[in-house]
């Protein structure tokens, strides 16, 4: 018979592992991989988390240190997508208004300003939805609507209003290598284009010659860049850096691109994205022969001079956004910032009428649907942010939740695949999990996480959180040490 000091001893060697029914529920060699990476020499510095539980009765089946706080990198979208699903439906779709204030005349000239009400779409002129909702598309058509509301001529301005949400495009929390270049672009109340541009470059002939800017596309008036790049060894690849704060012009080049190429692009995030949208509306107006006589401008802009936009004007054209359920499928399979952004926006515009605290509106609503929310602390939509702190165990009940919901499929189809599509295209190949797990991923410095679902060997579902922060060695050997351990979840 075991002593009272042994049986403790035993008990602490294996606390971290939690509901190991692992022999009768076939997660014996996930237990015995689990144990063997908890001694991998990377892992000495990590802190790390995995739960995986019955989707359908949302039972922990296996948990390692699953309670234990976790920064999520882009598994935090796999949150913000859920979230818009269960508060706005599957349906739902964003609303872009064109009106006018001030007297129209007989002869078709407007007394007063063209306005571009802004819902917060993030989809406005992208190019991933087809021709109807790219940008050149857009103005044009609203340029058309425009003149058949008998408007010929417009002395005053065309007017961006981003007010639906604060001015704050990024959460505060955003590191400042981020907030210049396209991943770090933000979410307003009026986006466009994805709110990024495309800057051509030439590197010089060898490694350590300067660089030279070529162009902006589309072109962005009024910025100006400060170029500091070099030219790295040929093959070296894109360690280019743009720098800027939103609303601000001024952008510092930093870093390299490689030699041995005529041009190299990287992108950028737009400064202000509802101005650029008014000055681009405003040439199509032009092109279309609809004069504009005054200068393109933003509500934010006006009111820090002391003037506020009439809240309604006379409506000229609704735009929609494609359904939530199509725009979930980019957002989570090529991990979009600016749509998990603007998802979290619309979720707080919806529960609290303010957009300023997402991860507490989203937190709230997990919270309603039973989920323990203890100790999370959630920052932004994204995962961009560092701060934002979960654990394995919270985020694969989330994800429960969701399987038992009615918005389910829309959320599965929208995880990349394993061994096929997304960020899990080359991984998981020749296993039992290729064409079955499908996951959100997330890696940002000093993290690696992923969260999804898996068909298991006796057909149940399981929908797991894996999550590793602060790890030793390369970014991808602990990808691939992940990996083995999520293949053997469908065995």
């Amino acid at each position: 018979m075991l002593s009272g000091v042994r049986l403790l001893l035993l008990a602490t060697l294996f606390m971290p592992f939690a509901n190991l029914s692992a022999q009768s529920s076939g997660l014996s060699r996930v237990e015995a991989a689990v144990k063997s990476l908890a001694q991998d020499p990377d892992m000495r510095s990590a802190n790390w988390g995995l739960a995986i539980r019955d989707a359908q009765s949302g039972r922990l089946l296996f948990g390692y240190e699953s309670e234990r706080n976790l920064a999520t990198a882009s598994t935090m979208k796999a949150v913000s997508t859920a979230t818009a699903l269960g508060v706005l439906g599957p349906n739902f779709r964003f609303e872009t208004r064109i009106e006018y204030v001030g007297s129209l005349s007989s002869d078709g000239v407007l007394e007063g300003d063209l306005i571009i009400r802004g819902g917060g779409d993030p989809t406005l002129g992208s190019d991933r939805f087809g021709k109807p909702y790219q940008m050149a598309t857009i103005f044009y058509d609203w340029a058309q609507k425009v003149k058949q509301a008998g408007i010929k001529e417009i002395q005053g301005r065309v007017i961006g209003d981003e007010g639906t949400y604060s001015s704050q495009l990024t959460p505060g929390n955003w590191g400042w290598e981020d907030m210049g270049n396209y991943y770090g672009a933000g979410a307003g109340g009026l986006n466009v284009h994805e709110n990024l541009y495309r800057l051509d470059l030439k590197p010089g002939a060898r490694t350590g010659d300067r660089t030279k800017v070529l162009r902006t596309d589309p072109e962005i008036p009024r910025i100006q860049f400060y170029n500091e790049l070099t030219t790295g060894r040929p093959g070296s690849g894109d360690n280019a850096y743009i720098y800027g704060a939103p609303y601000t012009y001024g952008r510092y080049l930093r870093g390299t691109i490689p030699a041995g190429v005529s041009s190299f692009s990287i992108k950028g995030s737009i400064p202000d994205p509802a101005l650029f949208c008014a000055d681009q509306f405003k040439e199509v107006l032009q092109a279309c022969e609809v004069a504009v006589v005054g200068q393109a401008n933003t509500s934010r802009r006006l009111k820090l001079m002391g003037e506020n936009l009439p809240e309604k004007g006379k409506l000229v054209h609704r735009h929609f956004s494609p359904t939530l359920a199509d725009i979930v499928i980019p957002t989570n399979m090529k991990s979009i910032n600016l749509y998990a952004e603007a998802l979290a926006n619309q979720v707080a515009q919806a529960r609290e009428g303010d957009n300023r605290e997402v991860g507490e509106a989203m937190k709230k609503y997990w919270q309603s649907q039973g989920v323990n929310t203890r100790g999370m602390y959630l920052r932004d939509g994204s995962g961009l942010s560092p701060n934002n702190q979960l654990s394995t165990g919270q985020l694969s009940a989330i994800l429960c939740k969701v399987y038992q919901s009615g918005y389910y499929q829309s959320f599965n189809q929208s995880l990349p695949v394993a061994g096929k599509s997304g960020s899990l295209s080359r991984m998981m190949r020749g296993t039992k999990a290729a064409n079955n797990l499908r996951a959100k991923s997330g890696y940002i410095s000093g993290v690696r996480s992923y969260t999804g679902y898996v068909e298991d060997g006796q057909g149940r579902t399981l929908a797991f959180t894996f999550i590793v922060n602060y790890f030793s060695g390369s970014s991808g050997q602990m990808r691939n040490k992940m990996a083995n351990i999520m293949a053997l979840m469908a065995n």
